[in-house]
């Protein structure tokens, strides 16, 4: 970074895990996401983080976090050189010296109680803030205290977070006239720090943008544009997964457009099943074409731009599906061919298309009784008949 400055960031599961303690709160795909099913309000509280240096002053602090309308999330924030608060112990008279990390961590002290004590040691509290810059906070250690509210059931999702150390400010690269004030809340110090704040965000998106073009890294929107630009249509529809997966393939599969080939290709990335393609040339070559035209051009199409997909039922869940699905091979068929989609059920129906092993099966058998007596062999009904000479 330009500024000079380090920085702490969570955005994983292992992250915000690490010698914090938590209550209300789940973590989805590394997200920290609030509980509103109890009633209780989510808290995340963290452990030390130790910047290495005493006096250290820190500088700011981001979130990526989505709060819906009427939710609530303070911050609350302590910083010290010592790793210990002194705080009242329940059964001990007077106050008691303990480290702070091992007060959070302790399962026997209630998690409200654990809030209530950054009250105590006068930690500074911020409430819907997503970006503030730390004034005052001084010391080795930081510790913060997270406290979701919901007041209906959309949940607070906090993506990341990041702690920024220690305070660099652009008044030091200016002329010593404007440096002569000592106090950092000086109002060109203030002023100073807007611009900063804007000229560090835009080089941080800079320093990000190789990762954005990681497919595996990048997020849904930025992946849905690399889809576009890879000429993958309707990329919205794809599952983020198979998504990722097929803009790894697009080079390949952007040399075979057009092809019975990318076809397949394509509905098998996009359903997980290799699907059944047929063109009109493979219907009309049919020995048995002639005799049962009627038929065979009311499954397959009597027109020679026409080709059938099939696949089955249980890729096709609903008629949306289905239009999606049809979506996704129109980018990539021959531009004057019309498509033919056909979800195949698991039941056989006369003068629609069945396929044995696929779509058709032998029921079980149903005994079979001649003459009032059998026997069974090996689940086949032998009927027990009497021949006369």
């Amino acid at each position: 970074m330009a500024s000079g400055a380090k920085s702490f960031v969570l955005n994983r599961k292992s992250d915000w895990l690490s010698g914090g303690t938590s209550k209300n709160v789940e973590f989805k795909d590394d997200v920290l996401v609030s509980q509103t099913k109890s009633g209780e309000n989510g808290v995340y509280i963290s452990g030390a983080f130790d910047s290495m240096q005493d006096g250290t002053i820190w500088h700011r602090m981001r979130l990526d976090v989505d709060f819906p309308p009427g939710s609530v999330f303070k911050i609350r924030i302590y910083a010290s050189d010592l790793s210990e608060i002194v705080v009242a112990i329940p059964g001990i008279k007077g106050k008691s010296r303990v480290n702070f990390n091992e007060y959070i961590t302790d399962d026997k002290i209630d998690i409200s109680r654990k809030i209530d004590i950054f009250g105590e040691i006068n930690a500074t509290v911020y409430e819907n803030a997503d970006d503030v810059i730390l004034k005052n906070l001084k010391g080795r250690y930081l510790w913060f205290c997270l406290e979701l509210i919901n007041y209906n059931k959309e949940n607070i999702k906090i993506r990341s977070l990041k702690i920024e150390f220690p305070q660099v400010s652009f008044v030091d690269y200016l002329p010593e006239l404007y440096r002569a004030d000592e106090d950092r809340n000086s109002f060109t110090e203030r002023f100073v720090s807007i611009f900063q704040s804007i000229y560090v965000d835009l080089e941080d998106k800079i320093d990000y943008t190789p990762v954005m073009f990681d497919v595996e890294r990048t997020n849904k929107d930025f992946l849905n544009w690399i889809g576009d630009w890879l000429s993958i249509k309707n990329a919205s529809v794809w599952e983020d997964k198979k998504l990722r997966k097929l803009i790894k393939q697009a080079v390949k599969i952007y040399k075979i457009k057009g092809t019975k080939k990318a076809v397949a290709k394509i509905v098998q990335e996009y359903t997980g099943t290799e699907p059944i393609i047929v063109e009109q040339f493979d219907v009309k070559e049919n020995m048995y074409y002639d005799k049962q035209k009627e038929v065979v051009e009311n499954l397959f199409g009597n027109n020679g731009y026409v080709f059938t997909v099939m696949v089955p039922e249980a890729c096709v869940k609903d008629s949306e599906n289905y239009i999606e699905l049809l979506r996704v091979i129109n980018g990539v068929k021959p531009v004057d061919s019309i498509c033919n989609l056909v979800a195949l059920s698991d039941q056989m129906y006369l003068d629609n298309h069945c396929y044995m092993g696929i779509n058709s099966f032998i029921t079980k058998n149903e005994q079979l009784v001649l003459n009032k007596q059998h026997r069974e062999v090996n689940n086949l009904i032998i009927s027990d008949l009497n021949f006369q000479n």
